[in-house]
């Protein structure tokens, strides 16, 4: 069998005639970047500094592959099998959400609110990649996670970045958070985070179409997409620590939603119990935060 001998690539030309490929996607221009870089094990640097390589016809043929398959609306964070989260690369796949830059704020403010405490307890709560607890582990390493999903693939995805990033404090729980507290020796929780699926199924349908290579149940929540809330404020917030913290991801519509059924949530001695609205990084009204006074 004969083999095909590398051929000369100009990567500046080889970029510009991918993102053309790509010009269907958000950012076709850092999206081909990125796929370059995957295929041919450069740098982003070496792409433009040292243009001119000797290039493998299969990873060529494997760049046009994955060009294609990208451009049919299939997530470069899928293809990469990774994606960069507040400081880390975590890795992700199929069944498993994807991160993404919004949810940073939930580890920021959460990483901010561990700061200078010892033992804090963090509860992840459908922690999918586990991308928010870890981080909370990663930059305050005297803190306790506990990572909660039902999902096969969330859970050994969970177990793969637990492993890369050599985390020693956290645990990892197959544990469906709707049976509430039925967990023995588990200690309470000095914060309680959680980014649940919360679309409704009509709002799903009118989404954009890589969002259908995300497990839908991740994203959708049955009826009027606050059943989850409602469970975290029924069944979970009651047993926070005093002075602990809590912060939900949710649409654009649901926190004053949220914010009424905090309200009305017989479980809990609204007195003690401070939340708010913030937005987003793009403006949106996207988390509901608060505290246990």
């Amino acid at each position: 069998m004969r083999t095909e001998k590398p051929r000369v690539t100009d990567f500046r030309l080889l970029l510009k005639e991918t993102a053309g490929l790509l010009a269907g996607v958000d950012s076709p221009e850092t999206d081909a970047s990125e796929l370059l870089r995957f295929v041919f094990g450069v740098s982003r640097q070496d792409i433009l500094m040292q243009p001119v390589r000797n290039a493998d016809a299969e990873k060529l043929r494997e760049l046009r592959r994955l060009t294609q398959k990208r451009a049919e609306g299939y997530p470069l964070q899928y293809i990469l099998g990774e994606w960069d989260f507040y400081g880390n690369t975590f890795a992700v796949g199929e069944g498993v959400l994807i991160p993404r830059p919004e949810t940073e704020q939930i580890a920021d403010r959460l990483c901010r609110f561990l700061a200078g405490k010892k033992d804090a307890v963090v509860f992840d709560l459908c922690a999918g990649s586990g991308c928010i607890g870890l981080s909370a582990a990663v930059h305050n390493p005297d803190c306790r996670v506990y990572l909660f999903d039902i999902a096969e693939a969330a859970l050994a995805c969970e177990e793969k970045n637990r492993a890369a990033l050599a985390l020693d404090n956290v645990t990892i729980l197959d544990y469906d958070i709707f049976s509430g507290w039925n967990l023995e020796n588990l200690p309470e929780p000095d914060a309680i985070v959680c980014n649940p699926p919360y679309v409704t199924e009509n709002e799903y349908l009118a989404l954009e179409r890589e969002i259908f290579y995300e497990p839908k149940e991740a994203i959708v929540c049955r009826g009027d997409g606050l059943d989850f809330y409602r469970c975290l404020c029924e069944k979970w917030l009651p047993h926070l620590k005093d002075g602990g913290f809590f912060m939900f991801e949710s649409g654009e519509e649901q926190p004053e939603k949220i914010l009424a059924i905090l309200g009305h949530t017989e479980t809990l001695d609204k007195a003690r119990y401070h939340a708010v609205c913030e937005k987003d990084l793009y403006g949106v009204r996207r988390f509901v935060s608060g505290e246990k006074r």
